[in-house]
């Protein structure tokens, strides 16, 4: 595959059946994955569990088949994760779902696959997804750990915030209803000026966390801030 031959997407898992063949450390991290990224039908087959994914199903959080895979399982999933121990069974898992019309990622050789999974920086609903195409995980992981340090845990509450004023504009701009009396180019302006007003979204943040009933008060102030700046 060449550094040009993937298409990056972000992809709802609500509802779609997940299934991953494997049982070990890979399967774990294929598994928290797709559970962080709001997966609600993850099937796990496997004729053993590490302890994570043992938790996992207790908690049920998955379901597990505790046996070998058979071609048969893939025929419900959206989307397959090979991820055993042995290449040969992960190919074959691969070309099931291939035959199928089904995606299918190969834990050990992505490149073999129909997709490949990056790595993943989240905080709240920020999430930065990067790959060097397969060319070098290593450095992956290394500019991932540089982004943990660029975009620490204070983007989470932030995009709260916006999230909040955002929807508040929306829902006041529609139809003939536009309670702040913007234009589509002011409130695209307002919203440029809210992702970088500090002050706006950390009081609001704070109501959210201390006070929630108190929320709605300070989003209005902030919107009323935010609008003078436009003047």
């Amino acid at each position: 595959m060449s550094s040009f031959g993937y298409y990056p997407i972000m992809v709802d898992l609500s509802g779609k059946r997940c299934l991953v063949v494997g049982g070990g450390e890979v399967a774990s991290r294929k598994v928290k994955g797709l559970l962080e990224a709001g997966a609600d039908d993850v099937a796990v087959v496997s004729p053993l569990l590490n302890e994570e994914l043992a938790e996992l199903q207790q908690s049920g959080r998955i379901r597990v088949e505790l046996r070998g895979y058979v071609p048969e399982d893939v025929l419900a999933a959206n989307l397959v994760f090979a991820a055993t121990n042995q290449p040969q069974l992960n190919a074959d898992i691969a070309e099931d779902a291939r035959r199928l019309g089904i995606w299918a990622n190969l834990a050990d050789d992505g490149a073999k696959g129909s997709f490949i999974t990056p790595a993943i920086h989240r905080q709240g609903d920020l999430v930065i997804a990067l790959t060097t195409s397969g060319a070098s995980p290593a450095l992956a992981s290394q500019i991932k750990q540089e982004l943990v340090s660029a975009y620490g845990d204070e983007y989470a509450p932030r995009l709260t915030a916006l999230r909040l004023l955002r929807e508040r504009l929306l829902d006041a701009s529609v139809g003939a209803n536009n309670a702040y009396g913007l234009s589509p180019v002011d409130r695209r302006k307002l919203l440029r000026l809210a992702a970088a007003d500090a002050a706006g979204w950390k009081q609001t943040a704070e109501a959210l966390r201390q006070e929630p009933s108190q929320a709605a008060i300070q989003l209005e102030r902030w919107m009323d801030s935010l609008r003078m700046q436009l003047l």
